[in-house]
């Protein structure tokens, strides 16, 4: 969980490029939107974000007949018959093992995109997904459980990676005006792919005997379409600049995604070739990993903040919350085969605000739109605990309990579901983002996984009163956001036509790019 980074020490004179958003104020034209940028998008979508969505979601439906094929492969390879106590205990291994890898991946992606560049680790990272899904889709007709557990590892641990090198890319690609969106790709691609992956999983389309390998492995048409596109995909220009050294390069691909004749591109290359200029003459003395950002009096804000908005996403209860949602939909007279077509109706809602979250985060402060989906959430849960409660001894608690889990869905996708995964590329410079990324991406599946262990016990235990937990928690959360958590410089600027184009602004935007003010 490193990243290079070049400075002697963290002294005053280095501060303007250690904590200043040296490339946050990248000059651009409203209409820089150029095929080469939106096959990026396309790219990423398809390769990382829609499949991780996908293998999340995916072993849930079809899970009593692929355990009823783990009993029977075990037995005829190993002659081993399992007891249901150990049966259970080798599911929960092929479940966890998804976790496992992706916090494995997230703690390892950001060195990954400094080591190798942003663009060849995303293309790493498909084909690490294109070899799981065979791995998945081949376990049934060879008979093997192995293949099953290490293809699960794999898509984990693909998933952590794709937590890290997405953000990071689509937020050096994009235009100024851009980069709060692309943000959001990632949780939308994820979302999207549950949502694919419950669909697929209906017992009349591959939720079956014969089509859960294939169930399993579908994802792997999308990362082949993404493999193609690779090699039109533009490397980073700030990478190019700011870490491979290479200026030349750099100015080669802003042209292709700014357009050559774009003013924007003069702008871009400017302030970058100073920020260049500045780490050339410093030394490649200092490599940046989570315990020096913790004991950095410049960066341990941003990272214990980076942290807290993480646990908060998964502390809030969404999981317990899709949880209970076939329970509630069939308190409210719906067959089983109708409350998985609500549940998937509620997925594809978290998607749809997904969508809506783009415009959203556009023009819209992050601070503002955390804050309020937080508080949100806490009142449809608190609703929800209410009619569950009533759920034995009134109908209309029902429809009470339907209500307050689809409107905790729609206030979930405003804030709590976007903004943790984009906090750190608006929280950190170049240097530490890759850090702040991994660490905040290893926070969000380390805490997905302690949800998902304790969760079960809880609810065994307190029924729906196990959400009162999550209420306590997200009520810790507001305050603590409330208190500490500042504006993103994205969140404080939206960079329009006219902010770009004339002489003086191009001048006033290098200078916040080398000596802007820091994000916290």
């Amino acid at each position: 969980m490193s990243g290079k980074i070049l400075v002697k020490q963290e002294s005053d004179s280095a501060k303007p490029f250690l904590g200043s958003q040296a490339n946050e104020r990248e000059g651009t034209s409203a209409g820089c939107v150029t095929p080469v940028l939106v096959i990026a998008v396309a790219a990423s979508l398809l390769g990382s974000s829609i499949p991780a969505g996908y293998c999340l979601g995916v072993i849930n439906t079809p899970q009593e007949i692929i355990r009823q094929w783990v009993r029977r492969a075990l037995m005829d390879t190993y002659e081993l018959e399992l007891t249901e106590k150990v049966e259970v205990s080798v599911w929960a291994v092929v479940v966890s093992l998804f976790i496992g890898g992706a916090i494995t991946g997230a703690s390892l992606g950001g060195r990954l995109t400094d080591a190798m560049g942003r663009r060849m680790s995303l293309l790493m990272n498909h084909l690490l997904c294109l070899i799981s899904g065979i791995f998945l889709m081949s376990c049934k007709f060879i008979g093997s459980v192995e293949m099953l557990v290490i293809g699960r590892f794999m898509s984990g641990l693909y998933t952590g990676l794709a937590t890290c090198i997405v953000p990071t890319y689509l937020s050096e690609v994009a235009p100024a005006e851009l980069k709060g969106v692309m943000g959001v790709v990632f949780p939308l691609g994820m979302t999207t792919g549950v949502v694919l992956s419950q669909v697929l999983g209906l017992d009349s389309i591959l939720g079956t005997e014969n089509g859960w390998p294939f169930l399993l492995g579908a994802f792997i048409v999308l990362v082949v379409l993404a493999i193609l596109a690779h090699p039109a995909l533009p490397e980073s220009p700030i990478y190019c600049y700011a870490m491979g050294q290479d200026e030349a390069k750099g100015l080669r691909e802003l042209q292709r995604l700014r357009g050559k004749d774009s003013k924007v591109v003069e702008v871009e290359d400017s302030a970058l070739r100073t920020l260049a200029h500045q780490i050339k003459e410093a030394q490649w003395s200092n490599t940046w990993n989570a315990m020096w950002l913790l004991r950095s009096s410049t960066y341990r804000t941003p990272l214990l903040l980076t942290i807290l908005v993480n646990t908060a996403q998964q502390f809030s209860g969404v999981n317990a919350v899709f949880y209970y949602s076939t329970l509630i939909f069939r308190s409210a007279g719906l067959d089983l085969y109708q409350s998985q077509g609500a549940s998937i109706g509620a997925g594809a809602i978290n998607a749809l605000m997904a969508i809506l979250a783009v415009p959203l985060v556009k023009h819209c402060r992050r601070r503002v739109l955390l804050l309020t989906s937080i508080v949100l959430c806490v009142l449809c849960q608190s609703v929800l605990v209410g009619a569950l409660w009533f759920l034995p001894s009134y109908s209309w608690a029902s429809y009470v309990a339907i209500f307050s889990l689809l409107a905790y869905v729609l206030v979930f996708g405003i804030g709590l579901g976007p903004i943790p995964y984009m906090i750190a590329t608006e929280l950190f410079p170049v240097g530490p983002r890759s850090v702040g990324i991994a660490v905040g991406g290893t926070t969000n599946w380390l805490t997905n996984m302690i949800v998902g262990l304790t969760f079960p016990v809880l609810q065994s235990e307190m029924a729906e009163f196990s959400f009162i937990i999550f209420i306590a928690s997200m009520c810790f959360f507001t305050i603590f956001i409330y208190k500490f958590l500042p504006e993103t410089f994205r969140g404080m600027h939206i960079v329009s036509q006219e902010d770009v184009t004339s002489e003086s602004s191009r001048k006033t935007i290098v200078d916040l790019d080398i000596n802007g003010p820091a994000a916290v």
